[in-house]
């Protein structure tokens, strides 16, 4: 197990290398020259709407190199609103010169308010610092746009080319008299994302180990695991449609898999031009895929091995306004060998402000299944079913939550009291 992963890990190090010199003709980053540099540091913050509303400056990946290091805290409010502290920390030319403003989100607030507000009071604190850099005269207080495609893009050479790599790992473990537990996670991943084309890669393992003592003379082991790599390539078309090639890598005990290859095409339509995607989304999704694997167990379709063709169509809307937040989706796929060996689901979740103080929240999804073709022939045992060792044959899923939450009383009350916050212990 160890061997494999880690020749799973290496060969795919291998591949990221050979990516990063693939792509060598995108060798600058998309930049204003001359903008203030900026590292955000608030990892709850909608940063994509950030970097949209606040065109002047250049936001950086690496603090280190930023002109100015945007710390963000927030604490609640006596009203169970939030406040805000914006911490502008000057570095480089600025060193020394510091800042801070605060900003409250009353307990009415949408998360659309919430990020409009945040996002001005940001822009506002920025502005002594935009003074003095050479873009300074492109500034008027109505908040004009800037046209970065107008803006020659040599302020910086990007030595990476606009890759972001991430490697992730862990390890956890519980136990008592009659039990315990051990899992353990590794994730390797690198992505390049540009106004014209999105590459993504990422390769991971899991492995989880159970061990349960019935008595003094039976013990149940239990050993699960799963790998899995994938690779997409997303082109630009214009402001509505875009297209890709995708393709994966899978393996699992749960779902009867030892191995899975897949890969094909796929074509989206935004019905908004993908430049308001920050507040609303409307897209149309399809793929075809060609899936090729081997079980682990012969299937209840007395298979060993199989090579299919699938197909999904998937329609998804999200909105963020004024009066809340919604996001539906809808799909379905199909094996096109046998049609009636299909998937139909429907999701979606809602957080809408009814009236003042009164919100509702929804979440909720429904899925047909009738694509297990994966499923062992062998029936499962009692304890691979009280435990979820392994996938069960079903016709359907679903799952619901509804919530209403109302608040009254003073709205103004923005004294932020930390006392006897720092937690409770509680024993069982």
């Amino acid at each position: 197990m160890i061997k494999k992963t880690t020749t799973l890990f290496l060969f795919t190090a291998t591949l990221l290398v050979a990516f990063q010199f693939a792509f060598a003709q995108t060798n600058k980053q998309t930049s204003i020259n001359g903008a203030l540099k900026v590292y955000l540091d608030c990892p709850y913050c909608d940063d994509d709407f950030m970097r949209t509303e606040i065109n002047c400056v250049n936001f950086v990946r690496d603090r280190m190199q930023a002109d100015v290091h945007l710390l963000i805290t927030n604490q609640s409010t006596g009203s169970g609103g939030t406040s805000y502290a914006i911490y502008y920390l000057g570095q480089q030319i600025f060193q020394n010169k510091n800042d801070t403003l605060f900003y409250t989100a009353n307990t009415n607030n949408t998360s659309d308010e919430t990020r409009n507000g945040l996002t001005q009071m940001i822009s506002i604190g920025l502005m002594r610092y935009v003074a003095h850099t050479t873009i300074a005269s492109n500034i008027i207080i109505k908040s004009t746009s800037i046209d970065t495609s107008t803006i020659q893009n040599t302020d910086s050479i990007d030595a990476w080319r606009s890759w972001v790599y991430s490697i992730d790992a862990s390890g956890s473990w519980d136990g008592e008299k009659q039990s315990k537990s051990e899992s353990y996670y590794g994730n390797i991943s690198a992505d390049k994302v540009i106004d014209k084309m999105k590459v993504s890669f990422s390769v991971g393992v899991n492995y989880n180990k159970n061990n349960y003592k019935l008595n003094d003379t039976t013990e149940f082991i239990n050993e699960s695991n799963s790998k899995y790599a994938n690779a997409s390539y997303v082109k630009s078309l214009n402001k509505h449609w875009s297209a890709g090639l995708m393709s994966g890598y899978s393996a699992s005990t749960y779902n009867n898999l030892k191995w899975v290859a897949s890969g094909g095409p796929a074509l989206e339509f935004d019905v908004f031009p993908y430049s308001q995607s920050n507040r609303k989304l409307w897209t149309f999704y399809y793929e075809i895929q060609y899936i090729n694997g081997e079980y682990l167990e012969e299937t209840i379709y007395n298979k060993t091995k199989q090579s299919v063709f699938q197909q999904q169509l998937r329609s998804s809307v999200n909105f963020k306004q004024k009066w809340g937040s919604a996001n539906f989706t809808v799909s379905g796929s199909a094996y096109l060998y046998d049609w009636s060996k299909n998937n139909f689901n429907i999701s979606g979740n809602a957080s809408i402000r009814l009236i003042e103080g009164l919100s509702f929240r929804f979440f909720g999804s429904f899925g047909i299944i009738h694509d297990q073709i994966s499923l062992p022939k062998l029936e499962a045992s009692s304890e691979e079913i009280l435990l979820q060792i392994k996938q069960l044959q079903t016709n359907y899923r679903y799952y619901a939550s509804l919530g209403l939450s109302y608040q009254f009383g003073s709205i103004y009350n923005n004294i932020v009291n930390p006392r006897f916050d720092s937690g409770s212990f509680y024993f069982n």
